[in-house]
This record gives C-alpha cells, sequence and structure tokens, in this order.
C-alpha cells in the first residue's frame, strides 16, 4: 500500500510517540452507530467512556468533559463517515496529567479542504465566544445541521485542545481528531 499524503494540524500527538498509563479503545463500523441513533449510541458509549475514566482517575470533575468531547467527536465521526462499512476508532489514553481522545473515521478526500481550512480557522481564532455566535446565526438562518458549534464548544467550554491528522488515499482521507483534556482536581 502507498504511503499516504499526511497533514497534521494542531499540535497533533500520534499515540505511538507517548507513554500511556493506560488506554481504552473502541472500534466499531460506522454502520453499527447509524445516523438515525447516533445520539442514543454515542450517549451510551460517552457516558460509559466518562464513568470508566472518572472511577479509573478517581476524579468526578472529568466525567462531564469527557462526555461531551467523546460525544461530539464520535457524532462528527460518523455523520462525516465515508461509507458504513469504515471502522471509527475511539482511542482513550491517559498520560500523566491529560487525557487524549483520538476519534479516526475515514471521509471524502474531496471534503478535505473545505475541512482543513474550518479547523485552521478555528485554532486561528482569538474570539471563540464570538464565532460561537457567528456560526449559530449563520445554521439557523440556512437551516443547517452544519454548524461545528460542537469543536467551537469544545474548546470554548471544555478547556480542551484540538489537532488533527489527515491522511489522504486518494479519494479517502482517513481523519484523526485528537482532544487533549487537561485532568485537574484530583490532587487539588
Amino acid at each position: 500500500m502507498d504511503k499516504p499524503e499526511t497533514t497534521m494540524i494542531g499540535d497533533f500527538i500520534q499515540d505511538d510517540q507517548v507513554n500511556f498509563e493506560g488506554a481504552l479503545t473502541f472500534n466499531v463500523k460506522a454502520a453499527y452507530i447509524e445516523k438515525k441513533t447516533i445520539w442514543k449510541s454515542k450517549n451510551i458509549t460517552a457516558e460509559f467512556l466518562g464513568r470508566f475514566w472518572e472511577n479509573m482517575l478517581e476524579n468526578e470533575a472529568i466525567k462531564e468533559s469527557l462526555h461531551f468531547v467523546c460525544a461530539e467527536l464520535m457524532e462528527n465521526a460518523v455523520y462525516h463517515s465515508l461509507a458504513a462499512d469504515y471502522m471509527v476508532k475511539i482511542q482513550l489514553c491517559f498520560s500523566q496529567n491529560e487525557l487524549l481522545v483520538y476519534v479516526k473515521n475515514a471521509a471524502d478526500t474531496s471534503k478535505m479542504t473545505e475541512f482543513e481550512n474550518f479547523v485552521r480557522s478555528l485554532l486561528e481564532t482569538e474570539n471563540l465566544q464570538k464565532l460561537f455566535v457567528k456560526r449559530m446565526k449563520e445554521a439557523r438562518k440556512s437551516k443547517s445541521k452544519k454548524s461545528q458549534l460542537g469543536l467551537i464548544t469544545i474548546l470554548k467550554d471544555r478547556g480542551a485542545k484540538l489537532a488533527w491528522l489527515l491522511e489522504r488515499r486518494g479519494d479517502i482521507t482517513e481523519v484523526t481528531t485528537l482532544a487533549r483534556i487537561l485532568i485537574k482536581g484530583k490532587d487539588e
């Protein structure tokens, strides 16, 4: 297989470059997290992951942020997956004082330029609240479900850092989104 054309956006850390204290990985075909039932599926999975790490780290404060981040990234992965037979990979890794959430899916390469432009502008935005309001108004006006408010909320309200790895292989691009969540409160 040919080596993919790779693009990193933001402060992306490959999962094999970190010495993790622990990791939990789910691999599931996009078809099993159907778009029709995504709200239920993603919430069940996100709830499990939040509770698991809350207990593992003995840190109640992490559950709500982790739940929101996992649910949002899973929804995006399934919604933007190229085909139902592609695997969606969800990996949570614990490293020292942060949780790293990796969500990987396969997307249509033809849609990547628009996506890249949005995430680059998102990471460069100084006023996330202003961007949030602007995108909300645009989505309401166009009646579009593609508001991208979830990614803005992850940065704005959940204090996570986002980064992406795009691996292009012809018509298919594997998109790995990384959310880094600082763990607070355990020893405070």
